[in-house]
Formats: structure tokens, sequence, C-alpha cells
């Protein structure tokens, strides 16, 4: 499991992304916030430091966000109204950065990733009128949520086209791309950026739906929690988190697990015991990435935070992974007892190897080379075994030795079948024990 830390404007000195270097090779950098020469001057940091850091550029999506400049106070059953570009509302009026989503049948939305709940008393094209459940403050640039919302593909592609042209000098390594919900999107910025890896989130429900063919073409796939679950409700969020992590696994394709993963952490020195459990879930399933937002980006606490997390990966590591010297017989037993059917080519100077499979009373058709008399003559009295008595062993050009040799008894070796475990020893030296194994095909030779 590794750490990808966002930077913010808390951290986007010389001095905090050198110490964040020690727990990250990648960093990400949200396309949402702050201007172009912040995000030019944080990428030259964090490049200068190393050039082979990388860096994820999230790409600003669709979902409509507060426009708000300042602070808003918002009170409990306070009328508010959002609005893109047009608005006849008397009261308070909050603009929004892009139009709202196609939505069916809602009652009620959120804010920033489900924090503030809202219940709507009117919808127009152009704005909602809604009624706040509760209390707070609103900060700048907050996501709006409405569930089952169906984003414009087109507006999606057009935004983001023109986001990497502005930004395209930068020298970032990886886009992230919101609110994915088909391959669209994906088709086209690989053909036209090819030079990027396509990080996807699927955080709705056309997302979910689609989930299988997104994870094919994506390289990695971020699964961002607190807009999945805003989306479609978090009653539906474990299970819908499982199927993500499952088509993922099946596709071959890394996890980046977003959202809160240590919020508990921005003001205490610890984290909270449904934090801890979460992480060792999410560890437990092989989630190769947890992405850290708030906690690196505007927390002072960053660097406890990113502390523990590595201190805890450390800890789960040294439960799971032994260390004790592996036997390279015993994998190569292991793999041909799992595949009886396939013969086998063995290159054994003294036959050790093969005096195991015997105790294993193999099934393959063995072919084996050697330098060994006694066992040249013991296999006159095995079925399906040929030995090919050699002089002596080349340990100058052990390939052509090799290709050498089965090519001379190719009708032999392959009189059963069109391919064939070759096992033999690599960087052979005094006592080595057979320690490479590979599937050839008759065609090889």
């Amino acid at each position: 499991m590794k750490i990808l830390p966002t930077i913010g404007p808390i951290s986007n000195s010389i001095k905090s992304i050198k110490i964040l270097n020690k727990y990250s090779s990648t960093f990400r950098i949200n396309g949402s916030h702050n201007s172009l020469e912040w995000h030019r001057k944080t990428i030259n940091i964090i490049k200068k430091i190393n050039y082979q850091n990388q860096i994820l550029l999230d790409i600003p999506g669709v979902k409509p966000r507060t426009d708000n400049k300042d602070q808003i106070s918002i009170k409990k059953n306070q009328l508010v109204s959002f609005y893109y570009k047009k608005n006849n509302f008397d009261g308070l009026s909050i603009p929004l950065t892009h139009p709202l989503p196609k939505i069916k049948n809602v009652l009620n939305f959120t804010l920033s990733d489900g924090n503030f709940i809202f219940n709507i008393v009117k919808i127009a094209k152009n704005y909602i009128i809604a009624k706040s459940g509760q209390s707070f403050i609103l900060e700048n640039k907050k996501g709006l949520n409405l569930p089952n919302s169906v984003y414009d593909d087109d507006r999606q592609l057009k935004l983001s086209l023109k986001f990497i042209n502005k930004v395209k000098k930068l020298k970032f390594d990886l886009i992230g791309l919101s609110f994915i919900q088909n391959t669209k999107i994906i088709k086209v910025l690989k053909k036209k950026y090819p030079q990027y890896l396509i990080v996807s989130k699927i955080e709705n429900t056309e997302g979910l739906k689609n989930a299988q063919e997104i994870c094919k073409l994506s390289d990695i796939i971020m699964i961002d929690r607190g807009d999945l679950g805003a989306e479609i409700g978090n009653y539906k969020l474990f299970e819908s988190i499982n199927k993500i992590i499952s088509i993922a696994k099946e596709n071959g394709k890394p996890i980046i697990m977003a959202t809160e993963n240590l919020d508990s952490m921005i003001k205490n020195y610890m984290p909270s015991k449904n934090d801890v459990v979460s992480l060792s879930y999410y560890y437990s399933l092989g989630i190769e990435n947890i992405m850290l937002s708030d906690e690196t980006a505007t927390s002072k606490n960053f660097i406890n935070i990113c502390s523990w997390l590595q201190n805890f990966i450390k800890n789960k590591e040294k439960k799971i992974i032994s260390y004790k010297k592996f036997n390279n017989n015993d994998f190569i037993l292991n793999v041909l007892d799992k595949n009886k059917q396939i013969p086998l080519i063995i290159f054994s100077k003294k036959g050790y190897l093969f005096e195991k499979l015997q105790k294993l009373r193999s099934e393959n058709k063995i072919s084996i080379f050697t330098e060994n008399k006694r066992l040249n003559k013991i296999t006159n009295f095995l079925n399906n075994v040929d030995c090919f008595l050699i002089k002596k062993f080349s340990n100058i050009n052990i390939d052509t030795f090799i290709k050498e040799n089965i090519k001379k008894n190719k009708k032999i070796i392959f009189n059963k079948s069109d391919n064939a475990f070759l096992i033999y020893v690599n960087f052979p030296r005094r006592n080595s024990r057979a320690n490479t194994i590979t599937l050839i095909s008759k065609d090889d030779f």
C-alpha cells in the first residue's frame, strides 16, 4: 500500500514537499483549486526535488460547485437558491460553476461530499431552491451532489480538453477524470494525449453501471467515497465500493482509495477507530494507494498523518510478508504438481530435481538432460521418461547449449505435445539447484 498526498496551500513549500517526498514519490494536485501559476510553481518544485516524482493532476469536472468567493453562514431551515447564470429568487442565492445535471424524482441533495443536506422545494432548469437541514459555514468551491444524476458527457469532454490545453506545458504525468460515466472521454483523451496515464473516478450511478468497460480502458481507478456516497446514497456505498474493487482487480488495474481516509487526524494526534478499521479492510483487499486530501493539503498536522500512515502500512507488511529464505526447488515442484499434464524438459547436471519428482510420483512426460550416468541407467526402467546423457554441461552460454540439445532431440521431446516446461539452473554456481521454469513451444525450435 502506498501513500498519495495532495499538495495544497499548507504543503506547497519546498520544505514541506521535501518532507512529503520521504513518504511518497507521487503527488496529487487538484485542478479545481488555485491558479494556473500556483500549479506551475508547485509542479516545478516537485520535479526539481526529484525529476522522477510523478504528478497526478485532477481535472475539474462537470459537477456544479458553489462559486461563492467568501464564507457564507447558512441557518437551519433557511431557504437557499443555488443557480447557474440565471436566478429569480429574492433570498440567499449562491452561484454555481456548472449547470445542474439531469435528475429525476429527487427530494434532497447534499453539499461538500454529503456533509450538509438540503430538502428540495423547487427545481428549474438553471436553479434549485432548497431548505437547509442544519446550520453551518459554507466554504467556497464546495461540490453539490444530486442523487442519481446524469452528467453531460459532451460538456465534460469540452471542459477537459480546454483545461488540458491550458496546462499542457506543465510537467504532470497522470490525468484524473471526475464522474466518468462511460468510455467516451477516455477514448478521446488516450488518443489525443497518449503520454498521460488516465485515472478514472467512478462516482455516480452511470459510472457504476458501466464500471466494466471503464476499468478495462482506464490505466488506474480512483474510488472517491465522498462523491460516490453522496450520489448513490450512503446505504449503497459499501456494496458499490466492493463492486468497483472487484471489477478493477479483474481487469488488473491499480486502485486509489480517496476521501476522508484519515480526516480524524486533521485536528487530532491519533486516528479514530473507524479510520483504522477502514484502512485495515482496504489493506486486506489489496488496495494499492491511499489518497490523502485535506489531510495533507490544508492540515498543519500533515507530517504526523503521513508518519502514522507509513507506520501503519509497515506494521501490516511485517505481519503478512515472510522474509525466510526461498527454496527454488520447492516452488518449481509446487508449480509442476498443479500442472501434471504438461511435459517437462529438465537440464540437471546431477539429476537432483528428477529424484524429487520421482518422490512426488510425477505424471508428466519427462525429457532429462544430465551428466549422471547412474541416472541414465535408472531411467531405462521408468515409463514416460527419456534421458539424454551429456558429456559435459556448458556454464558459459547456457541458452545456446539448451537450445541446441532440444533442437537435436525435438521429435522425441515433442512427440505428444507442442508445449513443455523447461527447467534448468540459471546463474550456475557450486551446488546450485534448478531455479528457472519456462513454458516453451515446439515452434520455438
